[in-house]
């Protein structure tokens, strides 16, 4: 009996290894694009032209996320010729988990402080987001803390040149 419990142990801690690489993976992708926009925002986003940057944020996440589930779930049906599989509706829950506090954590600075520094903050949140992911990935493997803020160091300039290859083009 105890040779049946471990397999079926193993295969729930690969399900929730899986759902939780795809919540956190979304939340990172959703960051990476809000981060984004937020940059192409204009100087002035509180002024006439852009009278809610709030709502512009947080529609850019819904948009992504939405998007996001539409390929997920055209995808899945496509591998599976015709049938989702089994896990599908948890591996969407948790993307849309991820996303969605991604997209919350983007916009909610800009509604409720001054929309310059509501920005300010939020671009905070979402660096600060993607490198905590990093920082906490380099200590599982585990290497020093120096090791671990070096990398951190290079995860913020990759998430930087991802963020300017995204604004390259003219707005």
């Amino acid at each position: 009996m105890l040779t049946d419990e471990v397999p079926m142990h193993a295969d729930r801690v690969r399900l929730l290894q899986e759902r939780a690489r795809e919540g956190v993976t979304m939340a990172l992708y959703v960051s990476l694009s809000l981060l984004a926009v937020q940059v192409a925002l204009p100087p002035d986003a509180g002024a006439e032209e852009l009278p809610n940057p709030a709502l512009t944020v947080a529609l850019s996440g819904v948009g992504l996320v939405a998007a996001h589930l539409f390929a997920f779930r055209l995808s899945a049906r496509f591998v599976g010729r015709g049938q989702a599989a089994a896990d599908a509706p948890g591996l969407l829950a948790v993307q849309l988990a991820g996303g969605g506090l991604a997209t919350i954590m983007a916009a909610l600075p800009l509604v409720v402080l001054d929309p310059d520094l509501g920005i300010l903050v939020s671009e905070f949140l979402l660096l600060g987001f993607v490198v905590l992911v990093g920082y906490w990935t380099a200590r599982s493997v585990p290497v020093g803390r120096t090791r671990a803020l070096a990398y951190v160091g290079l995860i913020t300039v990759i998430t930087l040149a991802i963020v300017g290859i995204k604004n390259l083009t003219p707005h």
